[in-house]
């Protein structure tokens, strides 16, 4: 069966796409050009070539995936005009364009999510992604409302460098509500809800929110890092709602059925690691974290689809108790030595935990009935993305210039991790022995994002 097209749909694509690879070019002409930048420029460019890139692809992708849409006109309007707004965010230097360019950019995204307007469920997806930004935006304005009158201007330099002299009670209270911001637009609890209900969008809309939007968080923190950094209450609370949506996100991951809402518990589990990143004060690895996680997360959503209808001939068995165990004490006694005869910062907790899964991801791999030529080249693989990880978060460094002085002594670093790792392994040991999650975890998280019945039928 062929799907019949609008009319108009392929030349309204054609143009959005266009426009977008062009942006990408000049983007890329401009960080070559400007090797040297400031850490704010540098900054702005890395997210805005990351969002121009995974927009591009999204929008191409699209011309053969909404081709049969009914508004296309719509949709492409929304999606370009997303864009803008995500790059006057990233690249203004004034408070009242920020306020609005990040306001507009949650109401152009909360419309995207409910595109489809006869289906009820992205109606109410809509509704409580625009709730959800709505309690963020405010937090955001009065943040800004307050920095703008302290420094009696309205450009962002001068709003910064104000913030180092804000009175201890008021810049504890504009990074606390810039922290509120960050976690309503990246999804963390208690405002997971939004992301886990946005399934209703088309997938090329999920792509493009899972890979770049819900990064905004991130970005505003770094950018605003000397408030942060004057409020150590804030940026506790930062790590703490990171460490809550890292851990409730592997949940959602782990008993979702479907890919789309276990990506998007996936989705949660990063931010979280990315935002207790940034309240740490490893800036560097948090850019880094956006930037792999963004691409990471496009692929996989844009091939989503093709997994409808294909099941596997047979499960992935799960670690053996041994190789579990192993994997915890090596990173333990690797974060050990770096404690002994290193210098620990607070990049060290998510990269060590990157670590442990690429090294359970091997002892999967290489543990099954695999071709010892396969083995070989899935090692090769394996050593060529730790290189391009360790460049890549050398040149995430350089982007934001500075790292933020170490939040907690090194002890709790290193508890932080040893945390993770007991509930990394904890759940390990329960599947390698063939039992799942307690009942009263798994209800709660196989139910989460859940939707209202739409109708009184729904609900006998």
């Amino acid at each position: 069966m062929q799907l019949a097209s609008n009319p108009t749909f392929r030349g309204q694509g054609l143009t959005i796409s266009a426009a977008l690879w062009c942006g990408l070019a000049a983007a890329a002409v401009l960080g070559l050009a400007m090797p040297a930048l400031a850490a704010e420029a540098g900054l702005a460019l890395a997210m805005a070539l990351l969002t121009l890139f995974v927009a591009a692809i999204v929008a191409t992708f699209s011309l053969r995936y909404m081709r049969a849409d009914d508004s296309p006109a719509r949709f492409f309007a929304a999606l370009g005009g997303l864009v803008v707004t995500v790059l006057a965010t990233l690249f203004t230097g004034n408070l009242v364009v920020l306020g609005a360019a990040w306001c507009a950019s949650g109401w152009l995204l909360a419309g995207l999510i409910g595109h489809s307007a006869d289906w009820s469920e992205a109606r109410a997806a809509a509704r409580r992604a625009r709730l959800a930004f709505l309690i963020g935006d405010t937090a955001l304005l009065a943040a800004l409302g307050i920095l703008g009158w302290n420094a009696a201007s309205v450009e962002l330099d001068a709003a910064l460098a104000a913030a180092t002299i804000l009175p201890p009670l008021a810049a504890h209270a504009v990074a606390a509500l810039l922290v509120v911001a960050a976690a309503a637009r990246c999804a963390l609890p208690p405002f997971s809800g939004w992301l886990l209900s946005s399934i209703t969008a088309p997938t090329p809309v999920s792509a493009l929110m899972h890979a770049g939007l819900v990064n905004a968080g991130g970005f505003l923190l770094i950018r605003f890092a000397p408030v942060l950094e004057t409020a150590p209450l804030a940026r506790a609370l930062a790590v703490i709602l990171g460490l809550c949506g890292a851990i409730y996100g592997i949940g959602i991951m782990l008993v979702r059925p479907d890919v789309k809402r276990s990506l998007a518990g996936s989705t949660v589990s990063q931010m979280g690691f990315m935002i207790m990143s940034c309240g740490l004060g490893a800036y560097g690895a948090a850019l880094w974290h956006i930037i792999a996680h963004g691409l990471f997360k496009a692929w996989l959503f844009l091939g989503s689809g093709s997994a409808i209808g294909i099941k596997a001939d047979k499960a992935p068995a799960p670690l053996s108790g041994q190789a579990v165990l192993a994997i915890a004490a090596g990173t333990l006694g690797t974060a050990l030595s770096i404690f002994v005869f290193g210098t620990a910062d607070g990049s060290m907790v998510p990269l060590l935990l990157g670590l442990a899964t690429a090294a359970a991801t091997l002892v999967a791999a290489l543990g099954g009935r695999l071709p010892l030529r396969k083995k070989l080249v899935m090692l090769v693989a394996l050593a060529g993305l730790i290189v391009c990880h360790g460049a890549g978060l050398a040149l995430a460094e350089a982007a934001v210039g500075r790292n933020g002085a170490p939040l907690v002594p090194d002890w709790a670093l290193l508890a932080l991790l040893a945390a993770f790792l007991g509930g990394w392994t904890w759940q390990q040991l329960r599947l390698a022995s063939g039992r799942g999650l307690p009942l009263r975890l798994y209800v709660p998280l196989i139910n989460a994002g859940a939707l209202p019945p739409a109708g009184h039928g729904e609900r006998q």
